[in-house]
């Protein structure tokens, strides 16, 4: 199966990495950075989209927002009968993308995150009319191979993906960033408050994917009443940090709709 990034930005070459030892994926790119070569994860590489293109099974456009309506009349009169095309453009739907593309075209939108570098990605997927169910079946693969995916029919999800999982890292870190700086604030070195709090979001994390009960239930075994972690909890509530959350999310979430291109 060949496939071609146009595009290899950070999400391109975390997905090239993962893909590199797959035997029965053929990997290209075309960056105008690019040399004409093969790069260490067995990538052929070019500076010209329109030289990867030949006899390809599947297109990743994988290139900065501002460049999609560009590449994809480039490309157009180029793209193979029958190849997939993969958008990994957010602000571009699916109506947006068949309009700019060849009659008939089979294009899948997809939103990995950044987490896919250690094929622990999240990535929801939706499917235009056009997409065959070997094609379908494929992606399927494809993605999995990087973390868990999701197929999705309203095209809406998309921007409660975007506030969650697309964003969902950067909250993350946010939080570690804050728990490491109010340790070192509080008197640890700073590579022991790194080293710390990493190992207990990422514990408290792997302890919730694996445990039986919710995450809710989690949080009460550890908080006695009375106790340390209560007195932590009540400030987070005092705080509203639910209401903060889900207010940083709606926000993500509308401006995700603004950017958003029909």
């Amino acid at each position: 199966m060949k496939i071609s990034f146009i595009g290899y930005g950070n999400i391109a070459q975390a997905m090239a990495k993962g893909l590199a030892n797959h035997l029965n994926y053929e990997l290209r790119a075309a960056a105008p950075s690019l040399p004409i070569g093969v790069n260490t994860d067995n990538v052929s590489t070019h500076y010209d989209n329109l030289a990867i293109l030949n006899d390809t099974d599947v297109i990743i456009i994988a290139v900065k927002p501002s460049k999609v309506a560009e590449v994809l009349a480039q490309i157009k009169p180029a793209i193979p009968p029958h190849c997939l095309l993969i958008s990994l453009a957010t602000a571009y739907t699916l109506s947006w993308l068949e309009k700019h593309s060849g009659a008939n075209q089979a294009i899948i939108r997809a939103m990995p995150n950044t987490p896919i570098a250690i094929k622990k990605g999240a990535t929801p997927l939706i499917a235009n009319q056009f997409v065959s169910r070997d094609q379908k079946e494929f992606t399927t693969q494809l993605f999995q191979c990087l973390g868990m995916i999701t197929w999705i029919k309203n095209e809406n999800q998309m921007d409660i993906f975007t506030a969650l999982s697309g964003s969902g890292p950067a909250y993350v870190f946010l939080f570690l960033e804050a728990m490491m700086y109010a340790a070192e604030e509080l008197g640890l070195e700073a590579d022991i408050a790194k080293a710390f709090a990493i190992q207990t979001m990422s514990g408290a994390v792997e302890l919730a994917s694996t445990s039986e009960h919710h995450v809710n239930e989690l949080r009460k075994k550890v908080t006695s009443a009375g106790g340390t972690t209560s007195a932590a909890i009540k400030v987070f509530e005092e705080e509203k940090l639910m209401q903060i959350v889900s207010k940083s999310m709606n926000a993500a979430i509308m401006r995700a709709k603004e950017l958003s291109v029909e």
